[in-house]
């Protein structure tokens, strides 16, 4: 109850600075025309998209420091001169909406996010005709295949640890299915071990109210390349950290980096995994045209290991209830 709670307080918020739907407008060249002189003059907090001919625009009423109503969109096709607006309801207004922060356009549909806290997002899912079609909760969207994405699921914030969760859903259909991290992954499996071995006394342990789990670490999630076809690669950065006195900050035990290759087979997904060293991890992180060829993702392992998505530190990522898949 304490977490809706805080995330109520954040979706109220409304972070950065106001301006009026006539500035909003005008600064995106979005006709104002189909606008009264009153919303003209409503401070909002808005975010744009564009892919031309069309400019889709974002925003929620701002009243005192609140968010007032339900996010309003505009829909502007540059080269028919038409402006389509609407108003979208969401499906759990608990978990929307705040200010704006973002729109990705992929293929027919765009994904509109809003913040809930430093490690939440809600994404709205809408149609050309600007209806919701699903929504989706987490960040850092990346289309893999046409109309078919993967996003880092969202995480309570005030947490002992951030272990990152990678999820795929099909815009379309509003299918969804997590695939990181997979059951039986050698790699969690021997980092766990190992961070058994460095784990603080049990007395430190209870004086620091830390679970001292060796399950339970920090990871997070970077994507390396897409194909554009369900082929997709990501690094991943693990570590472990524990504080053994009062007011001072946690220590790294044990950290390690590790590649994940993903792709569709005609059953479902295939995973492949390998570590990393420091520095194929740091140029793996550099954008495409500045890795050295021996650090390219592609070809370094082929997927072949089934998907099985591990719920076992789920409990870090609620925000859906975890639905069964």
């Amino acid at each position: 109850m304490r977490t809706l709670v805080l995330m109520a307080a954040w979706l109220l918020a409304a972070p950065g600075s106001a301006e009026t739907l006539r500035e909003f407008l005008k600064a995106n060249a979005i006709p104002a025309t189909s606008f009264s002189k009153a919303e003209l003059d409503e401070e909002i907090n808005g975010a744009t998209a564009q892919r031309d001919p069309i400019v889709l625009a974002a925003y929620v009423r701002i009243q005192g420091d609140a968010v007032a109503g339900d996010p309003r969109l505009v829909r502007f096709d540059k080269a028919s001169g038409t402006v389509q607006r609407a108003e979208v309801k969401p499906e759990d207004e608990g978990m929307c909406c705040g200010s704006p922060d973002d729109i990705a356009l992929i293929e027919d549909f765009a994904l509109l996010s809003f913040h809930i806290n430093p490690s939440a997002e809600t994404m709205l899912v809408v149609g050309k005709d600007l209806k919701l079609v699903t929504t989706l909760y987490g960040f850092d969207v990346r289309e893999v295949a046409p109309g078919q994405v993967v996003f880092v699921e969202n995480m309570v914030h005030f947490a002992a640890v951030h272990p990152e969760r990678l999820e795929f859903a099909d815009l379309a259909s509003g299918k969804t299915m997590e695939l990181y991290p997979p059951k039986g992954d050698a790699l969690r499996a021997a980092f766990a071990l190992e961070h058994a071995q460095h784990m603080p006394p049990k007395a430190t342990c209870e004086k620091m109210d830390d679970p001292c789990k060796a399950e339970d670490y920090d990871e997070s999630i970077d994507f390396v390349d897409t194909d554009g076809h369900g082929s997709f690669a990501f690094t991943v950065q693990r570590e472990a950290l524990h504080a053994t006195a009062s007011e001072q900050p946690p220590e790294s035990v044990v950290s390690e980096a590790a590649l994940y290759r993903y792709a569709r087979d005609g059953k479902g997904w295939l995973y492949c995994e390998e570590k990393l060293s420091d520095d194929e991890a740091k140029a793996l992180a550099l954008p495409p045209g500045q890795r050295a060829g021996a650090t390219a993702s592609k070809g370094r392992c082929t997927p072949g290991l089934a998907v099985v998505p591990d719920m076992a530190n789920a409990d870090y990522s609620p925000f859906e209830g975890r639905k069964p898949h």
